[in-house]
């Protein structure tokens, strides 16, 4: 995953630049089915790295000083929602509208995800 941030919007913070890539192994299980929908649980691991700018100044705090960081976190995912996905095809479609990361020195990171799955096989009619 790689994603980028900035605190536009947010007037209460000095500015915030950053970028975060991660990777990580997960596992998700159909909790519920009927038919082709499923209810998906699932958690993982992960790694992250973070990097970016912070207190860049800005109209509304020119004098603030301006930090670069950079830093791994390292943790457990959890994410729910629901998949579609019919027996006779190769495409599965999730939307995962609850995922949480955790990690150390207090990471946390939320977000929303719609993945288009490929299947290696399929069911015969």
């Amino acid at each position: 995953m790689i994603g980028g941030f900035t605190s536009i919007g947010i007037t209460d913070t000095r500015d915030q630049f950053y970028r975060v890539t991660s990777l990580g192994v997960n596992g998700f299980l159909d909790v519920i089915k009927y038919k082709s929908l499923s209810l998906i649980i699932g958690t993982g691991a992960f790694a992250n790295y973070s990097r970016g700018l912070l207190g860049t100044g800005g109209e509304l705090h020119g004098d603030s000083d301006s930090e670069y960081f950079y830093k791994m976190y390292y943790g457990v995912n959890v994410g729910t929602g629901f998949r579609i996905g019919p027996k006779t095809s190769r495409f599965a479609f999730e939307l995962k509208p609850i995922n949480v990361y955790l990690g150390t020195d207090y990471f946390t990171l939320g977000f929303m995800q719609v993945n288009i799955d490929i299947k290696l096989r399929t069911a015969k009619q």
